[in-house]
């Protein structure tokens, strides 16, 4: 399997799926921000990895070129 990225991922910042997976991303810490305000107790270290791992995989998951779907033959 080839990797191709798309071909507009130069403007990636402008997609919305991609900077809702980048606020994703900085949610840990805009959390403990919160949290170091006193108004929430602080995200386990475990959870603030896997947040961003997984926003950081949907980023890239988004950039990578997909095939599109093929039609059933009647």
């Amino acid at each position: 399997m080839k990797l191709q990225v798309i071909p507009e991922w130069k403007r990636a910042g402008k997609l919305a799926s991609v900077q809702v997976l980048a606020l994703l991303v900085a949610f840990p810490d805009i959390y403990n921000g919160i949290a170091a305000l006193g108004w929430l107790e602080e995200l386990p270290t475990v959870a603030k990895w896997c947040i961003r791992v997984l926003a950081a995989f949907g980023i890239a998951a988004r950039l990578i070129k997909q095939n599109a779907p093929k039609a059933d033959a009647p």
